[in-house]
Protein backbone atom coordinates (compact mmCIF):
# COMPACT_ATOMS: atom_id res chain seq x y z
CA UNK A 1 0.00 0.00 0.00
CA UNK A 2 1.21 3.55 -0.74
CA UNK A 3 0.87 6.07 1.24
CA UNK A 4 -0.67 10.15 -0.05
CA UNK A 5 2.35 12.74 -0.62
CA UNK A 6 0.13 15.55 0.42
CA UNK A 7 0.74 14.54 4.39
CA UNK A 8 4.72 15.43 3.77
CA UNK A 9 3.67 19.20 1.92
CA UNK A 10 4.53 20.62 5.97
CA UNK A 11 7.78 18.76 6.28
CA UNK A 12 9.35 19.46 2.88
CA UNK A 13 8.10 23.50 2.93
CA UNK A 14 10.57 23.52 5.66
CA UNK A 15 13.71 21.74 4.31
CA UNK A 16 16.41 24.09 3.96
CA UNK A 17 17.58 22.93 0.31
CA UNK A 18 15.12 21.38 -1.72
CA UNK A 19 15.27 19.60 -5.16
CA UNK A 20 11.88 18.95 -6.64
CA UNK A 21 12.17 16.50 -10.13
CA UNK A 22 9.82 15.33 -12.07
CA UNK A 23 9.83 12.82 -15.05
CA UNK A 24 7.65 14.50 -18.65
CA UNK A 25 5.56 11.72 -20.32
CA UNK A 26 3.20 10.40 -17.99
CA UNK A 27 3.75 12.55 -15.17
CA UNK A 28 3.22 16.61 -16.48
CA UNK A 29 2.13 15.34 -20.09
CA UNK A 30 -0.14 12.62 -21.42
CA UNK A 31 0.40 10.09 -24.33
CA UNK A 32 -0.83 10.54 -27.46
CA UNK A 33 0.04 8.51 -30.98
CA UNK A 34 1.94 11.34 -32.13
CA UNK A 35 4.52 11.54 -29.14
CA UNK A 36 5.34 15.10 -30.11
CA UNK A 37 1.55 15.91 -29.73
CA UNK A 38 1.28 15.16 -26.08
CA UNK A 39 -1.74 17.18 -23.84
CA UNK A 40 0.96 18.99 -21.30
CA UNK A 41 -0.64 20.10 -17.74
CA UNK A 42 -0.37 23.91 -17.54
CA UNK A 43 -0.77 23.06 -13.95
CA UNK A 44 2.17 20.82 -13.22
CA UNK A 45 4.22 23.09 -15.15
CA UNK A 46 3.19 26.13 -13.77
CA UNK A 47 3.87 24.68 -10.19
CA UNK A 48 7.48 23.69 -11.18
CA UNK A 49 8.19 26.97 -12.72
CA UNK A 50 7.08 28.48 -8.75
CA UNK A 51 9.07 26.19 -7.06
CA UNK A 52 12.03 27.00 -9.18
CA UNK A 53 11.29 30.34 -8.04
CA UNK A 54 11.34 30.04 -4.44
CA UNK A 55 14.59 30.46 -2.58
CA UNK A 56 16.60 27.61 -1.84
CA UNK A 57 14.62 25.30 -4.40
CA UNK A 58 15.90 23.76 -7.23
CA UNK A 59 13.38 22.14 -10.00
CA UNK A 60 13.92 20.10 -12.47
CA UNK A 61 12.23 17.93 -15.39
CA UNK A 62 14.23 14.71 -15.88
CA UNK A 63 12.89 12.69 -19.31
CA UNK A 64 14.06 9.82 -20.77
CA UNK A 65 13.49 11.83 -24.01
CA UNK A 66 16.50 13.67 -25.46
CA UNK A 67 16.68 17.47 -25.00
CA UNK A 68 15.59 18.27 -28.45
CA UNK A 69 12.86 15.90 -28.52
CA UNK A 70 11.83 17.29 -24.98
CA UNK A 71 12.53 21.02 -26.32
CA UNK A 72 9.48 20.63 -29.00
CA UNK A 73 6.95 19.56 -26.52
CA UNK A 74 7.82 20.94 -22.89
CA UNK A 75 7.02 24.49 -22.52
CA UNK A 76 9.06 27.05 -21.53
CA UNK A 77 9.66 26.76 -17.40
CA UNK A 78 11.68 29.95 -16.30
CA UNK A 79 14.69 28.68 -13.87
CA UNK A 80 13.62 24.69 -14.35
CA UNK A 81 16.20 22.98 -15.49
CA UNK A 82 16.20 20.20 -18.27
CA UNK A 83 17.77 17.15 -18.08
CA UNK A 84 17.07 14.62 -21.23
CA UNK A 85 18.10 10.66 -22.06
CA UNK A 86 17.58 9.67 -18.30
CA UNK A 87 20.95 12.50 -16.89
CA UNK A 88 22.74 11.65 -19.81
CA UNK A 89 22.14 14.86 -21.40
CA UNK A 90 23.02 17.02 -18.11
CA UNK A 91 23.28 20.41 -17.33
CA UNK A 92 26.05 19.63 -14.45
CA UNK A 93 28.17 17.87 -16.49
CA UNK A 94 27.66 14.96 -19.21
CA UNK A 95 28.97 12.02 -20.71
CA UNK A 96 30.99 11.20 -24.24
CA UNK A 97 31.19 8.06 -26.52
CA UNK A 98 34.22 6.03 -27.20
CA UNK A 99 34.71 4.41 -30.29
CA UNK A 100 33.20 0.73 -29.48
CA UNK A 101 30.17 2.96 -27.91
CA UNK A 102 29.18 4.67 -31.48
CA UNK A 103 29.74 1.09 -33.17
CA UNK A 104 27.44 -0.48 -30.91
CA UNK A 105 24.50 1.79 -31.11
CA UNK A 106 25.30 2.03 -35.15
CA UNK A 107 24.25 -1.71 -34.93
CA UNK A 108 21.48 -1.90 -32.48
CA UNK A 109 19.75 1.15 -34.76
CA UNK A 110 20.55 -1.36 -37.83
CA UNK A 111 18.93 -4.45 -35.72
CA UNK A 112 16.17 -1.97 -34.75
CA UNK A 113 15.26 -0.53 -38.18
CA UNK A 114 14.81 -4.13 -39.64
CA UNK A 115 12.87 -5.30 -37.65
CA UNK A 116 10.26 -2.20 -37.50
CA UNK A 117 10.48 -1.43 -41.31
CA UNK A 118 7.13 -1.77 -42.60
CA UNK A 119 5.49 -1.98 -39.06
CA UNK A 120 2.80 0.40 -38.82
CA UNK A 121 2.86 2.44 -35.63
CA UNK A 122 6.06 2.01 -34.85
CA UNK A 123 9.16 3.98 -35.01
CA UNK A 124 13.19 4.28 -33.97
CA UNK A 125 13.86 6.86 -31.62
CA UNK A 126 17.47 8.66 -32.44
CA UNK A 127 18.95 9.57 -29.22
CA UNK A 128 22.63 10.83 -28.68
CA UNK A 129 23.09 7.85 -26.16
CA UNK A 130 20.38 5.84 -26.63
CA UNK A 131 18.17 4.04 -29.40
CA UNK A 132 14.62 3.48 -28.69
CA UNK A 133 11.74 1.11 -30.23
CA UNK A 134 8.25 2.34 -29.69
CA UNK A 135 5.34 0.85 -30.46
CA UNK A 136 2.41 3.52 -28.54
CA UNK A 137 1.07 3.93 -31.63
CA UNK A 138 0.04 0.51 -32.25
CA UNK A 139 -0.47 -0.53 -29.03
CA UNK A 140 -3.38 1.86 -29.38
CA UNK A 141 -4.30 0.00 -31.73
CA UNK A 142 -3.46 -3.63 -30.79
CA UNK A 143 -1.84 -3.96 -27.67
CA UNK A 144 -1.12 -7.78 -28.10
CA UNK A 145 0.51 -7.23 -31.81
CA UNK A 146 2.46 -4.95 -29.89
CA UNK A 147 3.23 -6.84 -27.20
CA UNK A 148 4.72 -9.00 -29.90
CA UNK A 149 7.06 -6.82 -31.79
CA UNK A 150 8.78 -5.95 -28.01
CA UNK A 151 8.76 -9.75 -27.46
CA UNK A 152 11.07 -9.40 -30.46
CA UNK A 153 13.05 -6.14 -30.33
CA UNK A 154 13.77 -7.17 -26.27
CA UNK A 155 15.71 -10.42 -28.30
CA UNK A 156 18.17 -8.35 -30.32
CA UNK A 157 21.53 -9.22 -28.85
CA UNK A 158 23.26 -6.90 -27.52
CA UNK A 159 27.33 -6.04 -26.02
CA UNK A 160 28.45 -6.29 -22.72
CA UNK A 161 27.61 -3.10 -21.40
CA UNK A 162 24.59 -2.47 -23.34
CA UNK A 163 21.76 -1.68 -21.36
CA UNK A 164 18.49 -2.50 -22.03
CA UNK A 165 14.87 -0.87 -20.31
CA UNK A 166 11.71 -2.02 -21.00
CA UNK A 167 9.30 0.55 -20.55
CA UNK A 168 5.54 1.81 -21.43
CA UNK A 169 5.18 0.21 -25.21
CA UNK A 170 8.90 1.00 -25.28
CA UNK A 171 12.37 -0.36 -24.81
CA UNK A 172 15.81 1.54 -25.09
CA UNK A 173 19.12 0.29 -25.45
CA UNK A 174 21.41 2.31 -23.91
CA UNK A 175 25.26 2.60 -24.42
CA UNK A 176 25.94 4.64 -21.10
CA UNK A 177 25.64 3.67 -17.67
CA UNK A 178 23.19 6.38 -17.09
CA UNK A 179 20.00 6.02 -15.11
CA UNK A 180 17.49 8.18 -13.27
CA UNK A 181 18.82 7.11 -10.20
CA UNK A 182 22.52 7.98 -11.27
CA UNK A 183 21.20 11.61 -12.03
CA UNK A 184 19.83 12.06 -8.94
CA UNK A 185 22.36 10.64 -6.41
CA UNK A 186 24.60 12.94 -7.92
CA UNK A 187 22.33 15.83 -8.20
CA UNK A 188 21.31 15.20 -4.50
CA UNK A 189 24.91 15.93 -3.57
CA UNK A 190 25.46 18.57 -6.29
CA UNK A 191 22.99 20.94 -4.93
CA UNK A 192 23.46 19.64 -1.13
CA UNK A 193 20.06 18.98 -0.92
CA UNK A 194 18.06 18.05 2.60
CA UNK A 195 15.05 16.87 0.54
CA UNK A 196 14.65 15.69 -2.50
CA UNK A 197 10.85 14.75 -4.32
CA UNK A 198 10.80 12.87 -7.62
CA UNK A 199 7.83 12.29 -9.25
CA UNK A 200 7.71 9.23 -12.51
CA UNK A 201 5.05 6.87 -13.87
CA UNK A 202 7.58 4.68 -15.64
CA UNK A 203 9.86 1.81 -15.47
CA UNK A 204 12.58 3.70 -15.80
CA UNK A 205 11.67 6.13 -13.02
CA UNK A 206 12.10 3.24 -10.62
CA UNK A 207 15.94 3.94 -10.76
CA UNK A 208 15.44 6.71 -8.98
CA UNK A 209 12.91 5.43 -6.45
CA UNK A 210 15.48 3.54 -5.61
CA UNK A 211 18.33 5.87 -4.59
CA UNK A 212 15.76 7.93 -2.41
CA UNK A 213 16.76 8.60 1.06
CA UNK A 214 14.27 8.56 4.68
CA UNK A 215 14.39 12.10 3.68
CA UNK A 216 12.87 11.87 0.18
CA UNK A 217 9.59 11.69 -1.13
CA UNK A 218 9.59 9.24 -4.07
CA UNK A 219 6.31 9.16 -5.76
CA UNK A 220 4.98 7.08 -8.57
CA UNK A 221 1.63 8.00 -10.43
CA UNK A 222 -0.66 5.70 -12.10
CA UNK A 223 -0.89 1.72 -11.17
CA UNK A 224 2.11 -0.50 -11.06
CA UNK A 225 4.22 -2.06 -8.89
CA UNK A 226 6.93 -0.08 -7.51
CA UNK A 227 9.72 1.35 -4.81
CA UNK A 228 7.97 4.22 -4.33
CA UNK A 229 6.78 4.77 -0.74
CA UNK A 230 4.06 7.40 -2.60
CA UNK A 231 1.54 7.13 -5.18
CA UNK A 232 -0.49 9.95 -6.76
CA UNK A 233 -3.43 8.19 -9.17
CA UNK A 234 -3.13 10.59 -12.52
CA UNK A 235 -1.41 14.09 -14.17
CA UNK A 236 -4.23 15.99 -12.37
CA UNK A 237 -3.56 14.84 -9.11
CA UNK A 238 0.29 15.47 -10.19
CA UNK A 239 -0.64 19.17 -10.63
CA UNK A 240 -2.59 19.50 -7.31
CA UNK A 241 0.13 17.50 -5.36
CA UNK A 242 3.34 20.59 -6.87
CA UNK A 243 0.89 23.53 -6.04
CA UNK A 244 0.25 22.92 -3.33
CA UNK A 245 3.57 21.89 -2.29
CA UNK A 246 4.97 25.35 -4.21
CA UNK A 247 2.37 27.32 -2.31
CA UNK A 248 3.60 25.78 0.84
CA UNK A 249 7.25 26.53 0.21
CA UNK A 250 6.47 30.17 -0.89
CA UNK A 251 5.04 30.61 2.97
Amino acid sequence: MNLNPHSQIPTLAKARTLLVVSDFDGTLAGFNKDPYNVPVSQRGTDALTQLAACPDTIAAVLSGRDLKGLARVCPEMPGVLRVGSHGAENPLGGVSLDANQEAELARIEAELEKLLEGQAGTFVEYKPFQRCAHVMELAMDDQAAADQLIEQVLKIPHAQGTHITHGKNIVEFSVVDVTKGTWLRDATAHFEADAVVFLGDDRTDENGFAVMRSTDVAIKVGEGDTRAVYRLPDIPAVGEFLSELATARQN
